[in-house]
């Protein structure tokens, strides 16, 4: 519970405003109405900031897919009383410099912190909140196997995970903060997957033993299982908090209606003591209109066996083969015929032939 003596923050996953939250914000409606007003309980709100301002400058060619929005429709981050959008992710360079600095200056403009990427050089630097008389410090990382596909040429950088510097950095912070939060975009090989890629289990065990408190993943567009690990919890990914079908190219690709419309949300209460209250919530994306569920994520142990042995690779064998199948007939929210009619013999060969 919330008392004097603490502090409370909510933890959401990918926050990307577009195509459809363009038509909603043009129209005057209000898809966050319902769950601003649940996270406006809180002290402060952290998202994963995935879809920067759209640019004159033109796209990241060597990225895709890209995601953009219109500047305006950013407002809806006040909606959600976002007070820190994460930006180290695999789309924050989709719009070159100007969508980035365009979005940067927006954030500014209006009071929302920002950290995980910079034109200036200050990428890796941490957060620091602090509230009656607790310091949390939050730090953003990507990996680069979620493919941020960036050009030599970039000036905007983003704070590469690298595990040495994350526990260098967690040792810089130890004894200024007195809690350290890592905010990874990682797990770039089981995108869309229900579980954690199993290499980065021990990584985030290894990121605990240097000190850190919580951990809070994203980039898999999925809930993934949190585990407790020493005492502390690990989300390895929290899924969608908003995302609408994408327009890119002239075709649209259709959000995953079976698990890209549910995301989490986590909120946990922080005392001088510990952080003695940590609770899940899962949060519906029906209709890109975001509203809470009042139903608590369970715990779910991984798995050890599935991870260390030969169902591993059958497991992974069916996300990147045979789930996207089902998916691409079953949950595109389309007709199956319409499906059926899209598919090309020479896309079902080139499919077959790859690998992982």
């Amino acid at each position: 519970m919330i008392d004097e003596n603490s502090i409370s923050l909510a933890f959401l996953g990918d926050i990307s405003l577009n195509d459809d939250y363009n038509v909603l914000y043009d129209r005057g409606e209000k898809p966050f109405k319902q769950i601003g007003s649940f996270l406006a309980k809180s002290d402060l709100v952290v998202g994963n900031l995935e879809c920067l301002a759209e640019s004159k400058q033109g796209e990241n060619i060597l990225k895709k897919p890209r995601l953009k929005t219109k500047l305006e429709t950013l407002n809806y981050l006040k909606d959600i009383n976002l007070g820190l959008a994460c930006v180290a992710n695999n789309h924050f360079y989709d719009n070159l410099e100007e969508g980035f600095q365009d979005t940067v200056n927006f954030l500014e403009e209006n009071s929302i912190n920002h950290i995980g990427a910079s034109i200036t050089g200050n990428e890796g630097d941490p957060y620091i909140f602090e509230k009656k008389g607790i310091k949390v410090a939050i730090l953003n990382y990507v990996t680069k196997d979620t493919n941020p596909n960036l050009p030599n040429d970039a000036k905007v950088r983003p704070n590469w995970f690298y595990l040495k510097k994350v526990e260098e950095d967690i040792a810089k912070l130890k004894d200024k903060v007195d809690y350290i939060i890592v905010y990874p975009h990682w797990g770039g090989r089981m995108e869309g997957a229900k579980l954690p890629d199993r290499e980065l289990i021990p990584i985030a065990h290894k990121i605990i033993d240097a000190g850190a408190d919580l951990i809070i993943g994203h980039h898999s567009h999925t809930i993934q299982p949190y585990e407790i690990y020493k005492g502390k919890y690990i989300f390895y990914s929290l899924g969608n908090f908003c995302f609408s079908d994408l327009i890119s190219d002239g075709r649209i690709s259709y959000l995953e209606r079976k698990r890209g419309l549910k995301g989490a949300i986590v909120s946990v209460v922080f005392t001088t003591q510990n952080y003695h209250y940590i609770q899940p919530f899962i949060i519906s994306l029906a209709e890109n209109k975001i509203t809470l569920l009042h139903k608590a994520l369970r715990y779910f142990k991984i798995n050890k066996y599935l991870v260390k042995n030969r169902l591993w690779e059958s497991y992974v064998y069916y996300e990147k083969k045979i789930y996207p199948i089902y998916r691409f007939l079953f949950h595109s929210g389309q007709p199956i015929v319409n499906q059926i009619c899209e598919i090309k013999l020479s896309k079902i060969i080139k499919y077959l032939r790859m690998r992982d």
